[in-house]
């Protein structure tokens, strides 16, 4: 039975708890309402303020999708502990959805780097968050549904996905994808054997990628991004493990000083261009 007074309170409770400068917003000088207001709550958890005001205040709305909780547990910095028992009250019990869940801890540190390119990938591939910066490079990666979440399944099943790195990339990145996609098989890490298995019935790039059995090549330190109004920009990367569920921490930064720092600068101020 679903506890959907459990959930507005859980709600209520989270949003006059977090404050501002939590989640990378400017307090103001009109400030009034203690904690955040209903619409940046909403626009947080990626849902409409109408839908979520109804959430909170346990009024006519809709039951919410694990997709709506999940992304209200993300936006809010639910821990997973709390995260669990929200969606228990909803009446949901385990599921893949529960994998896509970014730590508060984590958040915080994308929230600290707005103004660099960066995000938190899941073990398929799926871009859980990005930075203002990483969507003015790459475009927004957390739009995609289905299969399509996975940036790994783009890779190999539709063309587009490469158009923003350049063409002497593709080999080291799909060699890096498998490598990582069976590391997160051999782990046991959501999604990812179904995914893999999916990929070597469609696509024979990966299955002889996969078939061959290399060892993962180096990770390489520098990517070269095609950018549609800013042209080519060089980035240094770093992957940090987040934690035991697979998801890693992606960075990119340009070497101070640089013509490419000038770039990363230029293509946010620029913002998102959709890419072909």
């Amino acid at each position: 039975m679903a506890n959907l007074e459990y959930v507005a309170e859980a709600l209520r409770t989270r949003r006059r708890q977090l404050q501002p400068e939590d989640v990378g917003l400017a307090r103001g000088r009109r400030r009034r309402t203690p904690g955040l207001r209903r619409e940046e709550a909403a626009e947080l958890c990626s849902i409409s303020p109408g839908y979520y005001t109804r959430l909170e205040r346990h009024r006519g709305a809709p039951h919410p999708s694990a997709a709506t909780l999940a992304g209200i547990a993300r936006g809010l910095r639910f821990t997973r502990a709390e995260r669990d028992r929200l969606f228990a009250a909803a009446g949901y019990r385990g599921g893949e959805h529960l994998c896509a869940h970014v730590d508060p801890g984590v958040m915080l540190v994308l929230d600290r780097l707005a103004e660099t390119p960066a995000h938190v990938v899941g073990p398929a591939g799926e871009v859980l968050r990005q930075t203002p910066a990483s969507r003015a490079l790459l475009g927004d990666l957390t739009v995609h549904t289905g299969w399509a979440r996975s940036g790994y399944y783009r890779w190999f099943l539709e063309p587009g996905e490469r158009q923003r790195y350049a063409a002497e990339e593709h080999p080291r990145i799909g060699a890096e994808i498998v490598a990582g996609l069976r590391r997160s098989v051999e782990q046991g890490h959501c999604g990812a054997e179904l995914l893999a298995t999916m990929l070597r019935q469609r696509s024979p790039e990966f299955t002889r990628l996969w078939a061959d059995g290399a060892p993962p090549p180096a990770t390489a330190t520098t990517r070269r991004f095609l950018h549609p109004a800013v042209g080519v920009i060089d980035l240094r990367r770093e992957v940090l493990e987040v934690d035991a569920s697979g998801q890693r921490l992606v960075v990119y930064y340009p070497a101070p000083g640089s013509t490419d720092d000038t770039s990363v600068q230029l293509s946010t101020v620029i913002g998102h261009q959709r890419f072909p």
